[in-house]
């Protein structure tokens, strides 16, 4: 059955398909990322328990028990969250967002192997996406837990990744790619910019958390063992945990690098200049947590945060000297919002409770943190787009010392040194004009040779550029005759069983006396 509606349709089609006729591979897709995901997270929770377990009749609520803690975590990563706030254990509501970027991996992979047709087929993608994290919410969300959010936080992310790839891949929309080519430069630059600096930064992140693994790995393995109790399946699993809230570390990482920290429970503060820390969950991520500040050297790692923003702007200098003053500083400007608006989107991705009281404050300072990424961010691509911009060179040469004013001066200069020189007298007033005249042509005769110099090389540059036209000229000559069947010089030498040469060499011989002449002329005599 195929239902249409006479609108703009995929790519370049008149019509919308409601039901494309792709539409089984699309929803294969979106089963599959799902389902795939939802496994990838679960079975080793089924694991982890069966191992820690009896084989006695309580191994099968455990079972169930792993089914259900599984499926909660899994929403983590999804907008859900695990446990009730009536709980004395509190609500673990901290993203698990390896989780999520698993989910947006496995949809990237399953929509790329599909080849949907268009827009449409991502609709249903979506969908079906949405169904089958239903079905999971409704078969295993833990009693008392949020995993509803899950539902919806699958049907974006799913949505971002589908449409993400068609358009990129050419099967979107054609008037958001015909738009995308009409608007101004200095959007697609800030697009660039911003994309980069977002790029280095997760790459400054990742060095403050290696530099956190080699200050804190000891904790953090003292932890893990009393976790694991030595069991290898409990060991895995636990460091599978650990993994699914590496990215969540990661961006506590940056805002620790911009300035304002992050805090785990209310009042805490861990920040390059400060720490306040206090009793924290047994967890042993929560091992490289920073013990004390890093001193006076916390004040300057903003600096770093702005050499890299100048670094990515000067990457980006030929795209911003296309464009006019303005628009190369507005791109800058709109680079750095962009990129405090997707520090916002991650602090509070990176933001949930995991416990009770105090606890349920964990994450950056999401306000500050937004605020020094626009401000360092924005002054390092700012600067430098100013600064390299040809407009503003060219101002800044103008009214610099040592051009038109430095002239004048000189010149004023001169004239009062001969002018104090014939109030002397006479004689020294005509040696002073010699002195200001033999200047005059010194310099005179130095712009000269300079001159001399550039027309020199010009002229050679000329030659060299005549002589390699002529090359070039014979060579089709003789491409031709060889396509006409016309003897070509190489063939006439050939011919002769001499080997061609150009241009022609003279015979050589020595000269030898010709007895039957008394002339003093000769005649050619070749070697033996």
């Amino acid at each position: 059955m195929r239902l249409t509606v006479p609108a703009g349709g995929d790519g370049d089609q008149g019509e919308r398909r409601l039901m494309p006729g792709d539409w089984p591979f699309a929803v294969r897709a979106g089963v599959e990322s799902v389902l795939l995901s939802w496994l990838a997270i679960v079975l080793p929770c089924v694991a982890v328990f069966l191992a820690t377990s009896s084989l006695d009749a309580a191994a099968a609520l455990s079972v169930g028990e792993a089914l259900r803690t599984g499926t909660g975590l899994w929403g983590l990563g999804l907008g859900g969250s695990l446990g009730s706030a009536t709980n004395p254990d509190g609500v673990l509501g901290l993203p698990l967002l390896g989780a999520t970027a698993l989910q947006a991996f496995l949809t990237w992979a399953m929509v790329r192997r599909a080849t949907l047709s268009g827009p449409s087929a991502g609709a249903w993608c979506v969908l079906s996406a949405m169904a089958t994290s239903l079905v999971a919410v409704l078969a295993g969300s833990p009693a008392g837990s949020r995993t509803a959010p899950a539902i919806a936080g699958t049907g974006a992310l799913t949505a971002i990744v589908t449409f993400w790839h068609l358009q990129s891949s050419g099967r979107g929309w054609a008037g958001l790619t015909a738009w995308w080519g009409r608007c101004p430069g200095w959007v697609r630059s800030a697009a660039r910019m911003a994309r980069e600096t977002i790029i280095v930064l997760m790459a400054l992140g990742v060095v403050v958390l290696a530099a956190a693994v080699v200050g804190g790995g000891g904790r953090m393995m003292r932890l893990h063992d009393t976790l694991s109790g030595g069991g290898l399946l409990a060991s895995a699993g636990l460091v599978a945990l650990q993994v699914g809230w590496a990215p969540t570390v990661l961006v506590w990482a940056v805002s620790w690098l911009l300035g304002p920290g992050f805090g785990v429970g209310a009042g805490s503060v861990f920040s390059p200049n400060q720490v306040v820390a206090g009793a924290v969950p047994s967890v042993p991520l929560l091992g490289l947590l920073p013990t004390a500040g890093v001193g006076s050297v916390g004040r300057y790692l903003p600096v770093v945060v702005v050499v890299a923003a100048m670094v990515v702007a000067w990457r980006c200098r030929a795209a911003l000297r296309e464009l006019s003053p303005g628009g190369a500083v507005g791109a800058a400007v709109a680079a750095a919002a962009t990129i405090a608006a997707g520090v916002f989107l991650a602090c509070l991705a990176a933001s949930g409770p995991v416990g009770p009281g105090r606890m349920t404050q964990v994450g950056p300072h999401t306000l500050m943190t937004t605020a020094a990424a626009a401000l360092e961010t924005g002054v390092g691509l700012v600067s430098v787009s100013i600064l390299t911009h040809p407009a503003i060179r060219r101002l800044v040469a103008r009214d610099a010392p040592g051009t038109d004013q430095t002239a004048e001066t000189g010149d004023e200069a001169a004239r009062e040194h001969v002018e104090a020189e014939s109030a002397r007298g006479p004689r020294a007033g005509h040696h002073a004009r010699r002195q200001t005249v033999s200047a005059d042509e010194a310099q005179h005769e130095n712009h000269q040779k300079a001159w001399d110099s550039d027309a020199v090389s010009w002229r050679a540059g000329a030659l060299v550029d005549e002589r390699e036209g002529s090359r070039r000229e014979e060579s089709r000559r003789e491409e031709s005759r060889r396509e006409e069947g016309k003897p070509t010089r190489a063939g006439r030498a050939g011919a002769r069983g001499a080997a061609p040469s150009w241009p022609p060499r003279r015979p050589r011989g020595r000269r030898v006396a010709d007895p039957d002449q008394d002339h003093g002329t000769g005649q050619e005599s070749g070697r033996p």
